[in-house]
């Protein structure tokens, strides 16, 4: 008996302390798991302290992908300056230490490989704008060299290309005031450059600058047909006096905007469609409107879809008028082009056209190459051929509505269809009613600031 309960107290006592030794292992590991939390949230804690120290280091003011650009920057500006003081004293040794004019430095930089243009400012200095970059650059007659205040375009407010404004949310494409300075609605396109082939690759919708210097060149103007200055103007209005309840209220603040701004954008091609297949009868106006190159012309519309003159719905009005907000401009309007809009870009190209004196193989007189005129479609910028200043289809492929009148019951197009280009050349107006929505009609827009 009693051997047995020494057994049973021996074996009690080996139960506690087995309790107890599992006791103090589940200490340990409790206490093992609290440090290993609390670790896990001290690294968590320091490596977005760190990721945060090395974002900024990135990217900051002074960060090193912003000291990248920066540097990259002044590099690309440290050669253009060094290729303007070249090609500037290759002519004046040329010319024995003559001055330098803006014609002999724009040849010079250019047989040096340089797409540059070269402006002379009036007073002993020549501003050299580069197309490929966009930056502007003054030389005086020492042979010094400043730079501009414009480095392109950009979408955080608005800035300036030799005085022309870029408006915000659109970006400096190439070109120069003289021969036509580019914009687009997209960042990647941002100082591509103006070729053929590179419109070819370019994403947004695209506008070309057309300057208006004074009241002179804001005029409409006879245009021409069959190499004769037409008589159509003393028939025409604009704006409308039968015309809807705003059009005139738009007029005056479109003109005011130009005369103020010294100048306007037009889309640098006709209205286009992104779907590959053609419009067709039956296509109304749903489709969205894009301005770029290739695509298929945006007709089948009319100026309106009814023959009342008062009326600016379901046609070429309505879709130009729609297209800023339905694109999120915020800092131009969209118009259907006046017919005041199109003789200024008739007067950049030949400023004799003011004068109805233009020679016969000048583009507005005898448009012959310069646009499609076979009566099938093409797609819009369908040769570099039919460019001018930057602008394509200004001649051919389809006849353009715009907002002049002619009389109380037809609405005036530019261009011509299936013609030549000596009959129907770019300056040429017909008018028909504004309801006619066939195949041979389009629209361009432009924009004002």
């Amino acid at each position: 008996m009693i051997k047995r309960r020494k057994e049973k107290n021996k074996n009690m006592k080996i139960k506690k302390l087995c309790l107890l030794g599992q006791k103090v292992n589940d200490n340990r590991v409790q206490k093992a798991n609290g440090i290993t939390l609390i670790a896990l949230v001290i690294t968590i804690i320091v490596l977005l302290i760190l990721a945060g120290v090395t974002i900024a280091t990135l990217t900051g003011d002074n960060g090193i992908l912003t000291k990248a650009t920066q540097s990259k920057e002044q590099t690309e500006i440290g050669e253009e300056k060094e290729a303007i003081g070249v090609a500037y004293n290759g002519v004046k040794i040329d010319h024995e230490g003559k001055d330098v004019s803006a014609t002999d430095l724009q040849a010079e930089l250019r047989n040096n490989g340089y797409n540059a243009n070269v402006t002379d400012n009036g007073d002993g200095t020549l501003t050299v704008t580069f197309s490929d970059t966009g930056r502007s650059y003054t030389i005086d007659n020492n042979g010094n060299i400043t730079v501009g205040d414009n480095t392109g375009g950009g979408n955080t407010g608005e800035t300036t290309v030799e005085g022309v404004t870029i408006p915000e949310g659109f970006y400096y494409v190439g070109g120069t005031k003289a021969e036509g300075i580019v914009i687009s609605d997209n960042p990647d396109d941002a100082n591509k450059g103006t070729s053929w082939e590179i419109a070819k690759t370019l994403k947004g919708n695209q506008f070309v600058w057309v300057p208006v210097e004074n009241d002179e060149d804001f005029k409409t103007y006879e245009g021409y047909s069959s190499g004769e200055l037409q008589s159509y103007l003393p028939k025409c209005e604009e704006p409308c006096t039968n015309g809807y309840a705003s059009e005139k209220a738009e007029y005056d603040a479109m003109k005011a905007s130009v005369l103020e701004h010294n100048g306007f954008y037009v889309g640098r091609y006709e209205a286009g469609i992104e779907n590959e297949t053609e419009r067709t009868e039956n296509s109304g106006i749903t489709d969205d409107v894009v301005i770029k190159q290739g695509k298929n012309a945006y007709n089948y519309i009319g100026w309106s879809d009814s023959d009342d003159m008062t009326n600016e719905t379901g046609g070429a009005v309505q879709k130009a008028k729609e297209f800023a907000s339905e694109n999120g401009y915020t800092s131009v309007t969209s118009t259907l082009i006046y017919g005041v809009q199109w003789d200024a870009i008739m007067a950049w190209i030949d400023p004799a056209y003011k004068t109805g004196s233009c020679a016969e193989n000048s583009f507005v007189r005898d448009s012959t190459g310069k646009g499609s005129y076979t009566g099938s479609l093409a797609k819009t910028g369908a040769s570099a051929d039919y460019a001018i200043n930057n602008i394509y289809d200004l001649a051919g492929n389809v006849y353009e509505w715009t907002m002049e009148s002619d009389g109380t019951g037809y609405r005036v197009s530019r261009g011509s269809y299936r013609s030549t280009g000596s009959d129907g050349p770019a300056s040429r107006r017909t008018s028909s009613r504004p309801y006619v929505d066939n195949k041979i009609f389009g629209f361009r827009l432009t924009l004002y600031l």
